[in-house]
């Protein structure tokens, strides 16, 4: 009995975690497959939907500093409480009407309480259970990579049978679940402020430890959002059908989640982190380099690759902000400096390739230069996973 008392609270808190997870990627990665679909309704300009895929990293970049003070003045359980709230009303804004500034705006506010969990879930992992972050950041990772691969393969099926409003609407009850989770954990009284601010000692930014992991998480995120904005536009170019190359995006989400959850289940009792975060980025130099050598019948296996990479360096980068601090403290101070700049580096990805190929006529250049990026990735995920602790 006193074991059941014990593990319920567990159980509690994963499933909150897990219901979180699911709205932190599955509603933004929704958009990208209907992105035809809105801008022939609206009546869209390319450039206005390019900003549109830009304003989740834009939002993660301005609010996730926020989410630290937040979290030290309200505590950490009642901020992500509110952000699942916030994120419901994202989605409701966004799918009310046809309208430019109702997509902007709801994509803008959704992203911001995004911002919210990414950057206090892996402080919540190191405060709440300090020796199982591997657990947390799984089930994290795992819940970002199902739902995801979900929202991408349901998005148009969903769309063509009742509208593209609807379709990215669905994704409201995912986040009144989580809302109606994290309540119960805010009412328990278990935060203690103080433990998930920042510490008037500590500044992140004087760091190097600390700029190198959010160089690694920046890289990672500029890979991941350029394939999900741009991968069947690559893949068309190669040959393949417009139906095939849209099915890529969802076996990208699959690859993601196999890398979500090997690196999960090894990475944090790893005796060898440096190798193994090292293997998990060259994943991303291989798949990358394969889309843009290889001919099409392979691509398969090379957005399988990128996948795995890119989810496999995500979940790395969040048990690292855990795995190398010294409490909760520096683990939101390190997970937000991160978000911030990480998703600064990021959003030039979509962006950067969009322009490059206004500017050759094809992907190639952009292959090129992503080619690079991954190899310079492989030189970050070495450092970022030194032993040294960060006080």
């Amino acid at each position: 009995m006193k074991t059941a008392r014990n593990t319920a609270p567990l159980v509690l808190f994963l499933i909150a975690v897990a219901l979180l997870a699911a709205n932190l990627r599955a509603p933004l990665a929704a958009l990208g497959p209907l992105v035809g679909m809105i801008r022939a309704d609206l009546g869209s300009s390319g450039t206005f939907m390019g900003v549109v895929a830009a304003l989740p990293m834009l939002a993660f970049a301005l609010f996730s500093p926020l989410a630290v003070r937040l979290s030290a003045r309200f505590g950490a359980e009642r901020v992500l409480a509110a952000a699942a709230a916030l994120m419901a009303a994202g989605m409701a804004v966004r799918s009310w009407g046809p309208s430019e500034t109702l997509l902007a705006l709801g994509t803008l506010l959704l992203a911001a309480a995004v911002a919210m969990g990414n950057v206090l879930l892996p402080a919540l992992a190191k405060r709440n259970l300090p020796s199982r972050v591997g657990l947390v950041v799984g089930t994290l990772s795992a819940g970002m990579s199902l739902s995801s691969a979900l929202a991408a393969a349901a998005a148009v099926p969903l769309a063509v049978r009742f509208g593209w409003q609807w379709s990215l609407a669905v994704w409201l009850f995912a986040a009144l679940a989580a809302c109606a989770a994290w309540l119960p954990l805010c009412r328990r009284g278990a935060q203690r402020p103080s433990e998930t601010a920042v510490s008037d000692g500590l500044n992140a930014w004087k760091l190097p430890a600390a700029w190198c992991l959010s160089a690694f998480m920046g890289v990672q995120s500029l890979l991941f959002y350029t394939l999900v904005n741009f991968l069947p536009s690559l893949l068309a170019e190669k040959g393949a059908d417009a139906a095939a190359a849209g099915n890529y995006v969802s076996l990208f989400q699959i690859g993601t989640l196999a890398g979500s959850l090997a690196v999960s289940a090894r990475f944090a009792r790893s005796g060898r982190r440096q190798l193994f975060n090292l293997a998990t980025a060259s994943l991303m130099l291989f798949g990358v380099l394969g889309l843009w050598l290889a001919p099409a019948g392979s691509a398969w296996l090379w957005v399988m690759l990128a996948g795995a990479g890119a989810s496999g360096s995500f979940s790395s980068a969040l048990m690292l902000f855990a795995l190398r601090a010294s409490d909760s403290r520096t683990t939101a101070a390190l997970s937000g400096m991160a978000q911030t700049v990480g998703y600064s580096i990021a959003v030039a990805g979509p962006l950067g390739m969009g322009m490059l190929y206004d500017r050759f006529g094809s992907w190639s250049a952009s292959l090129s230069l992503l080619t690079a990026l991954m190899a310079f990735e492989c030189v970050l995920a070495w450092f970022a996973a030194k032993p040294e602790i960060i006080r």
